[in-house]
């Protein structure tokens, strides 16, 4: 299939910012030439007035189209001012969407349901590739969506947003032709929730980042790389920094690889910890691949995860991930503790590993045998070519 069309919606900091679902957006158009992107893009007025010339990720010449639409507001109620706001895009988007051959959202968020209004009303197949759960993250305590829009503290009124987005996924579920999980976790929620015949189609690395040996030498490095969220809980690495100290652990030092999430209350707090510690380096807004090779072991620390792409970029590199439990964050890729879990024991694990280099190495190895199969941005994208096909078979807009 070649010369098709895509409308795809989505939200968020792509490409200006760095983070697994900017990473996969720019992936995703990068493995697929031959295909024309329009992108319409859900922002708060930090993204929507950001310059391009000024973005992390330079956006391709496939790229026909990139606009910027502000988010509803949720002052008023949704039910009515979804519509409303449906409405006032209308203008704004139509010719987008006319034009395309399929619409693709990356959410069951504004974009999600946004997308799916506009492949309704035009009879367009509708491809859903959800990467966390929308109401899920707002339940487990994000302070803002996506599109940079700020969840209220008060817990009546987040309870009311997380019924909103449970019902627009509902109806998103029901509308997609097509609906792909990035994260095995996930599925069954999403079944429960009326997806039907889910397919997994993972995060991947490019096959460039694989690497056959890393050096075993001190200090032993442990890294944290993430968007500073709330949801990323970055504030919880300082706690593996303080068992170190208590633990009067000499040879050991820690790297913090942290890049804006619009939250600049926790990135503020982040800034001031990461000064009382003379053994850890904070570094802000680079770029992963700069510093990943400095790390020997990777610790994620989210309150919830689906799955986190530094989680393959780590096990690439023979970088071990480490943490606490949560979503596909498992002991299948990593050396994993229970949630409510001290950070000592962690710690101890580590060491208990480290200190035994053979037995570090061959837990790399055998946590790292699925990326080069299964997690390749390479394979990745193949099978989402195939699925493009599945999607327009049908479909009188079919032109392969």
């Amino acid at each position: 299939m070649s010369n098709t069309d895509i409308l795809l919606v989505i939200e968020g900091t792509y490409p200006w910012y760095r983070g697994g679902v900017s990473e996969w957006v720019h992936q995703y158009i990068q493995n697929c030439p031959n295909q024309n992107f329009h992108i319409l893009q859900v922002a708060t007025d930090q993204y929507l007035n950001a310059q391009v010339s000024e973005a992390l990720y330079q956006i391709p010449e496939h790229v026909h189209s990139f606009c910027r639409i502000p988010p509803p507001d949720l002052r008023k109620d949704w039910q009515v001012e979804s519509y409303r706001w449906k409405n006032r895009l209308r203008e704004k988007t139509s010719r987008l969407v006319n034009q395309c051959d399929f619409v693709h959202i990356a959410n069951t968020g504004f974009a999600g349901w946004l997308g799916k209004e506009w492949a309704e009303d035009t009879n367009k197949p509708l491809l859903l590739t959800e990467h966390a759960l929308y109401w899920k993250e707002v339940d487990m305590g994000a302070v803002a969506l996506e599109c940079g829009y700020k969840i209220p503290d008060n817990r009546g009124k987040k309870e009311q947003y997380v019924q909103m987005f449970k019902s627009m996924a509902r109806d998103i579920y029901l509308a997609a032709d097509i609906t792909v999980s990035v994260s095995e976790c996930n599925i069954t929620e999403q079944q429960n929730m009326g997806a039907d015949d889910v397919m997994y189609i993972p995060n991947g690395i490019p096959a460039s980042w694989l690497k056959e040996h890393k050096s075993h030498q001190d200090p032993l490095t442990i890294g944290w790389v993430g968007r500073c969220a709330e949801m990323k809980n970055p504030m919880k690495f300082f706690e593996l920094v303080d068992a170190a100290r208590q633990m009067e652990i000499a040879d050991i030092q820690f790297l913090m690889l942290c890049c804006d999430a619009n939250e600049p209350e926790l990135a503020g707090g982040v800034k001031k910890k990461s000064k009382q510690y003379s053994e850890l380096e904070l570094i802000w807004n680079q770029s992963t691949e700069n510093y990943i090779d400095e790390m020997d072991a990777l610790c994620i620390t989210s309150h919830n995860e689906s799955q986190p792409l530094v989680l393959f970029e780590a096990l690439a590199r023979r970088v071990l991930p480490i943490g606490w439990q949560a979503g596909d964050v498992t002991e299948k890729y990593a050396l994993i503790i229970n949630k409510g879990v001290d950070s000592n024991k962690l710690l101890r694990k580590t060491l208990e590993l480290w200190y035994r280099p053979y037995k570090w190495e061959r837990y790399i190895r055998e946590k790292s045998l699925l990326l080069a199969e299964q997690h390749t941005w390479e394979n990745i994208f193949k099978r989402y070519r195939g699925v493009f096909d599945l999607l327009l078979k049908e479909s009188p807009l079919y032109n392969g």
